[in-house]
């Protein structure tokens, strides 16, 4: 009959209409995904959840005002990424990077991102001329290790289950007059591998350092304060030890350095370390763009959260280039000499 006919046909048109507009909803951009929002959502992101305002001493605010007028709908993808890596910029944070794609992850902190002092460091070197290539390697590469006359040697390249192989490397060290460990350069990682497996270098229960994470959006929300320990196990390593740290000390190796710290028969020499000490955490701008956070504040035993200034080291030494190039490593003379 007509009537079905016509209704088959409003029911055709329905669906087709109905169709389409899934079709619309499916491709069209997320509305999210415009310059504006993009910016919106970055910066309330880190209004909310990033923790170190206070000791990088940053005006969210007025960093708000100053680059939230510089965005508009016309705002290009290359002009975003340059505001944002400006804004960023601010905190000087290692923790705080950005990244897009086909181009270097950019980092808030400066030194990182702009390489400085990078060739300060050549482990190359140390194992070639200070070693006589005499060496050993654990963890993946994590670990190099071996004798300089009769002072062990053990350079850490970051911190994970590379840290597992501690007890076999101190067995190696046993007749050793004394141990350098060499933290210079080591990239962070799990600190709960170094704290867990730390047992043989204290003979007591010690407190290292305490921290809080954020749990809420507003300025103080926070979770209690939580302490962090070491705690003896196995034979006590008890030689003088060296540690050494440089700029790129950063995250889980200060959290190590830390550890170390509280040691009596310890000295820390070399430079002050990267000062990117908390918790970091990932996130996602609905165009892909990623970026990274700090969502936590850590205080050492003696009360300093060295969030932003980083680690000061008891004794200052520094590489010079003019050093590296003619094959000396100052930094390793000077912490051999302390014995």
């Amino acid at each position: 009959s007509k009537i079905m006919k016509n209704l088959a046909y409003i029911v055709l048109v329905i669906s087709l209409f109905a169709f389409t507009s899934c079709e619309k909803a499916i491709f069209e951009p997320d509305p999210e995904n415009n310059p504006e929002a993009l910016f919106e959502n970055l910066w309330t992101t880190f209004n909310t959840d990033y923790a170190g305002f206070e000791e990088r001493g940053v005006d969210w605010d007025e960093q708000y005002n100053i680059y939230r007028p510089q965005v508009n709908e016309e705002t290009s993808s290359e002009e975003l990424k340059e505001i944002i890596k400006q804004m960023l910029r601010v905190f000087n944070d290692g923790h705080v990077s950005f990244t897009t794609p086909d181009a270097e992850v950019f980092y808030s902190n400066r030194i990182l991102d702009e390489r400085i002092d990078n060739d300060l460091f050549d482990l190359d070197l140390i194992k070639g001329r200070y070693m006589q290539n005499d060496f050993k390697e654990s963890g993946y590469g994590g670990n190099t290790y071996g004798m300089m006359g009769s002072i062990g040697y053990l350079h850490i390249a970051w911190v994970g289950d590379n840290m597992l192989d501690m007890n076999n490397i101190l067995d190696f060290f046993s007749d050793a007059e004394g141990l350098i460990v060499d933290m210079r350069h080591n990239g962070g990682g799990n600190f709960t591998y170094a704290f867990s497996e730390f047992g043989r270098f204290t003979d007591e229960e010690r407190f290292v350092y305490r921290s809080k994470t954020k749990n809420g959006t507003g300025p103080d929300d926070y979770t209690d304060w939580y302490d962090w320990n070491i705690d003896p196990s196995g034979e006590y390593f008890d030689k003088p030890l060296v540690l050494l740290t440089d700029r790129y000390t950063i995250s889980a190796g200060e959290r190590l350095a830390m550890a170390y710290k509280t040691l009596p028969n310890l000295v820390h020499m070399g430079d002050t370390t990267s000062g990117a000490i908390a918790t970091k955490i990932g996130k996602e701008l609905a165009n892909g763009w990623y970026y990274s956070l700090v969502t936590q504040k850590t205080e050492f035993r003696n009360g300093v959260n060295y969030e932003g200034p980083g680690i000061p080291p008891d004794i200052y030494v520094k590489n010079t280039m003019e050093e590296m190039e003619v094959g000396q490593d100052r930094t390793l003379e000077e912490a051999l000499a302390q014995f």
